[in-house]
Formats: C-alpha cells, structure tokens, sequence
C-alpha cells in the first residue's frame, strides 16, 4: 500500500515539474479601434430619439478568438490571437460612438433601455467578420430601422471585402475596424439621416 502511494505521489510530481517546464506562447489581444472619428462628417437631422439594439453576431463569432476562413468554409481559430472584449460589445459600443458623431442632433439609446421619447430602434446583424487565406477581409449583414410601433423604415444588407495592406493580425484588425466604419456604418448614417428627415 506504501509502494502504490509513493508511486502516485512520484508521478504526480513527474506531472507537475512538466507542466511547469512546458512554457506557452504569449496571446495578443487586439481592440477595433474608430482611428478617424474626429474626421467623421456630420448630417443634420431633427432632435429626435433612437435606441440601438446590440449588434448581433453570427455564433461562430461569438467567441474571444480571431477567425480567419477558407473558400472552402473551413474556420481557423487563433489560440494566440484574441479579441481583448468579444464583438458583439466592441461594435455596439463603436459604432454608437460613430453615429453620435455623425447624427449629433439624434440621442442615441444603448442596451435594452427604451425610453418613452424614443421614435425609432436600430438593428445591426453581422454574419461575417473576418480575413480569408488570401488576404482579404469580409464583412456582412443587414440593419434594419423600425419605427417605435414596429414599422419597417429603412433596411438594408452590407457586403464588404477588402485587400490586406500587409500580413499579420494587426494589419488585418485595422482593416476590419476601417471597412466596419467607412464602407457600414457612414452610409448607414447616410441612409438613416435621409430617412429621419423625411
């Protein structure tokens, strides 16, 4: 009985002393970054008030790791190159930050709050958001906005894709972060400003 518990004790140390000479790669975490938001344009609308639902990620997105995909549909995720806070948070916050900037006379509501004042309620969903093998960035989705008593106001889908300037995570996460604000979210701007003011 002795022998059985030295030999459990002798291997649970062989365990730990690999365990702890094993070393694992350090992880860089990365942040969607709005770089050009002081340059951002703004367009005149009434005072009004509007809710903005959190955006809505398709559930391999879901998750702390950056994917990259092939044609083939095939998702590599990254062990070592993460998202510092998940996307679906990361893009409401960011692109209710955009769209204060761009429509400064509509008060943006976040979360589930819906005030009584509020006129309307935007819905971003976003099916894709990554690099493919060939060094091209992909991002898709709708948004919708809808009228307090649930009436469809403007809709549209977002298809974007995009070269890589250079390798690597960094360079593809601020191409993601620049085709997320120019090619989505200024013409959804756009369109809701049109659309507000008629």
């Amino acid at each position: 009985m002795m022998m059985k518990w030295r030999l459990c004790l002798t291997l649970m140390l062989a365990g730990l002393v690999t365990a702890c000479a094993s070393t694992t790669p350090p992880s860089n975490e990365y942040l969607l970054i709005d770089a050009d938001i002081m340059k951002v344009e703004t367009r005149a609308t009434e005072d009004m008030f509007v809710q903005i639902m959190p955006v809505s990620v398709a559930n391999y997105l879901a998750g702390n790791e950056i994917v990259l995909v092939t044609e083939e549909g095939q998702v590599h995720r990254s062990a070592n190159n993460l998202w510092a806070e998940t996307l679906s948070p990361q893009l409401t916050r960011l692109t209710q930050q955009r769209l204060e900037k761009a429509l400064p006379n509509v008060t943006w509501f976040g979360g589930q709050r819906l005030p009584a004042e509020a006129i309307a309620l935007l819905n971003i969903e976003v099916d894709d958001f990554y690099a493919d093998l060939k060094g091209m960035v992909h991002i898709s989705g709708r948004w919708q906005l809808m009228s307090a008593s649930g009436v469809l106001s403007a809709s549209e889908t977002f298809y974007v894709t995009e070269s890589l300037t250079s390798d690597g995570y960094a360079a593809m996460v601020q191409a993601l972060s620049e085709s997320w604000f120019n090619d989505v979210i200024d013409p959804m701007a756009n369109n809701i400003a049109q659309t507000l003011n008629q």
